[in-house]
C-alpha cells in the first residue's frame, strides 16, 4: 500500500478497520502493553497480522491510545467511501467525545431510551460529567447509532 513498515522487519499487507481492532480487544483491562494486547486479540480470534502489529506496541492506557499507536495500519476500504484514517480530526467547541468512549459509557442501555436514562447509565459506567450533561438533553432514541447522530456536534476532537 506504499506505507513504511510500522516496525523494522514487519511490513503490513493490509489495513485494519477500527471495528476489527475494537472486537479483537474486547475485554481489555488497561493499561496494557503490546504483548498483553496481542495475547487478548489472539484469544478473541483476531487475524494473525493484527496480533503481530499489537505485539509491537508500547504500554497504552486505553482504546484511544491503541488507535493512535496503530494509526499507520488503520484504514482500508469500507463501503461508502473514505476511511476513518484519512479524515482529519475536527475541532470542537465545548465538550468533545470519541465514539468508542461514548459507546463504552452507554454499555447496558436498553433501547429505546430517553436522555435521562442514557445519562444515568453513563454516570453509573463512570462517564465524565460533561458527557452525562450532554446525554441528559437527548430525546428518546432507538439505538446507539441514533445517540451518535444526536450528539454528532460533540464527536471528534483530540483522541
Amino acid at each position: 500500500m506504499g506505507r513504511e513498515p510500522a516496525r523494522p522487519g514487519y511490513a503490513p499487507a493490509m489495513a485494519f478497520q477500527v471495528t476489527e481492532v475494537q472486537k479483537a480487544l474486547k475485554g481489555a483491562d488497561y493499561p496494557m502493553n503490546g504483548d498483553q494486547l496481542a495475547e487478548l486479540a489472539q484469544k478473541n480470534g483476531a487475524d494473525e497480522e493484527l496480533v503481530q502489529n499489537l505485539r509491537g506496541l508500547r504500554q497504552v492506557d486505553g482504546p484511544n491510545a491503541v488507535m493512535a499507536e496503530l494509526k499507520g495500519e488503520l484504514g482500508g476500504s469500507t463501503p461508502g467511501g473514505n476511511s476513518q484514517a484519512e479524515r482529519p480530526t475536527k475541532d470542537i467547541d465545548g465538550p468533545a467525545f470519541q465514539v468508542n468512549e461514548v459507546q463504552r459509557y452507554l454499555k447496558g442501555v436498553d433501547y429505546p431510551a430517553d436522555g435521562s436514562r442514557l445519562a444515568e447509565t453513563a454516570k453509573q459506567n463512570g462517564a465524565p460529567d460533561d458527557l452525562v450533561d450532554t446525554l441528559k438533553g437527548l430525546r428518546e432514541v432507538d439505538g446507539p447509532n441514533t445517540v451518535m447522530k444526536e450528539i454528532k456536534d460533540h464527536l471528534g476532537g483530540p483522541a
